[in-house]
C-alpha cells in the first residue's frame, strides 16, 4: 500500500507541475498577457527543482520526512485551488511560485521514503519512480487539456488539487521513519565534478537536452492553436501522447545498450533521433507533428536515461553527482521554458525548431568527438 501511494503521489506531482503547459494559450487569453509572460508559469515552477539539491538536504536533516511530505502535499493542493480564483496574472504567478517550492520537497521525500522502506529493492523502486514521474508528466498534460475542453481551466487545475489533498490525508497514516539522514551538501563538494571534463560534458549535454525539450513542449500549444484550424484543447493535449515513449525507453534501454554495444553509442543514437524529431516538428500537418512527437520524445528519453547512467559510472560520490545532474537538468528546463519565447515571436515555429535542432547537433558532434572517454 505504501509503495502504491508513493508512486501515485510522484506521478500526481509531475502531473500538477506540467498540467498548465498545454493550457498556456488559454492563460494568455484569460489574463490578457503576452507569450513572454505566460511562459513564466512553467519556467518559475522548474527553478526550485534546479536548486533542490542545495536546499532540501538541510530540511530533511532538521524535520521528519513525514512532516515535510504531508505539509508539502497539503500546501501544493491548496495553493493550486487559490490559483484558480486569481483575477490577475501577477497573483496567479506568485501563488504558482509558492506552489513550485513544494514540488522538490515532495519528490525528494517520496524518493527517500521509497528507498528506505525496501532497501533490498532499491533499483526496482527507483525504476518505478522514474516510470511514474514520466507517466505523470504525460497524464497531467493530456488530462488538463481534456478537462479544460469539457469544463474550464479552473476545473482542470482543481481536479489535480483535490487529488493532491487526498494523497496528503492518506499519508497522515504513514508510520514516521526518520532514522536515515541525508548528508548536508557543501559547496566545495561540487567543485571537483565541474572541473572533470568527462562529467562536465554530461552536465552540459543534459542542460541542452532538457532546454530543447521544454522549448518545444512549451511553445507547441501556441503553434497548434495558431496553425491548425479549429483545433480543440483536447487535441492539443493529445499531441503530447508521444511522451509515452519515456516509459517505453525506460523499459527497453538495457536491451538497446546491449545491441549497440556501448552507452556512448546509445547517446549518439538518442541525439540523432532527437534532432530528427525536432526537424519533423516543423512540418505543417497535425498528423505529422503527432508522429514527430514520438520520435522527439524517444530521442530525448534515450539521452536522459543513458547520460544519467554514464554519470554514475564515472563518479564515486553518486549523491552529489546526481544532485548536480538534476540541477543542470531542471536549469535547462527553466531557461528553455521562457528564453525561446522571444525567438518564437520574432521568427516563428519553424525557425525555432531549426535552431533547437542546431543546438542538439552541436552536442552530437562534441559527444562523437569525445565518445572514447566513456568506454
Amino acid at each position: 500500500m505504501l509503495k502504491i501511494l508513493t508512486i501515485f503521489s510522484a506521478a500526481l506531482t509531475l502531473a500538477m507541475l506540467y498540467a498548465p503547459q498545454p493550457l498556456l494559450p488559454l492563460f494568455a487569453q484569460y489574463f490578457n498577457i503576452s507569450l513572454n509572460k505566460v511562459s513564466l508559469i512553467i519556467s518559475f515552477a522548474l527553478i526550485p527543482l534546479a536548486f533542490a539539491p542545495l536546499i532540501y538536504g538541510y530540511l530533511l536533516e532538521k524535520f521528519s520526512s513525514k512532516y515535510i511530505l504531508i505539509t508539502s502535499l497539503f500546501a501544493c493542493g491548496i495553493l493550486q485551488i487559490f490559483c484558480t480564483f486569481a483575477k490577475d496574472f501577477e497573483l496567479f504567478l506568485f501563488l504558482r511560485i509558492l506552489q513550485a517550492l513544494c514540488f522538490p520537497a515532495i519528490l525528494t521525500t517520496l524518493l527517500t521514503v521509497l528507498t528506505r522502506t525496501q532497501s533490498e529493492n532499491v533499483q526496482k523502486n527507483v525504476a518505478l519512480y522514474v516510470g511514474a514521474t514520466t507517466f505523470g508528466g504525460l497524464f497531467g498534460r493530456v488530462m488538463s487539456s481534456f478537462l479544460a475542453d469539457l469544463f474550464s481551466w479552473q476545473m482542470s487545475l482543481n481536479f489535480f488539487a483535490v487529488c493532491m489533498i487526498f494523497c496528503a490525508l492518506l499519508f497522515v497514516r504513514l508510520k514516521d521513519n526518520n532514522t536515515v539522514k541525508l548528508q548536508k551538501p557543501n559547496f566545495f563538494d561540487f567543485i571537483p565534478f565541474v572541473k572533470d571534463f568527462k562529467i562536465l560534458l554530461i552536465f552540459c549535454s543534459i542542460f541542452v537536452v532538457f532546454f530543447s525539450f521544454q522549448a518545444i513542449m512549451s511553445f507547441l500549444p501556441f503553434y497548434a492553436k495558431t496553425h491548425f484550424e479549429n483545433i480543440s484543447q483536447a487535441q492539443i493535449g493529445f499531441l503530447y501522447m508521444g511522451f509515452i515513449m519515456g516509459i517505453v525507453v525506460s523499459a527497453f534501454i538495457s536491451q538497446i545498450t546491449k545491441i549497440l554495444g556501448s552507452k556512448a553509442r546509445v547517446v549518439i543514437l538518442g541525439l540523432m533521433l532527437y534532432i530528427l524529431g525536432t526537424l519533423m516538428m516543423a512540418l505543417p500537418s497535425f498528423i505529422l507533428v503527432f508522429g514527430a512527437m514520438f520520435v522527439f520524445c524517444g530521442g530525448m528519453f534515450i539521452c536522459h536515461c543513458v547520460l544519467s547512467a554514464l554519470l554514475n559510472l564515472n563518479s564515486n560520490k553518486k549523491g552529489i553527482a546526481n544532485g548536480l545532474y538534476l540541477s543542470f537538468y531542471y536549469s535547462g528546463g527553466a531557461f528553455g521554458s521562457v528564453l525561446p519565447s522571444f525567438f518564437y515571436q520574432t521568427f516563428g515555429w519553424q525557425m525555432l525548431c531549426f535552431v533547437i535542432a542546431f543546438l542538439l547537433l552541436i552536442i552530437l558532434f562534441v559527444f562523437i568527438r569525445f565518445r572514447y572517454y566513456y568506454k
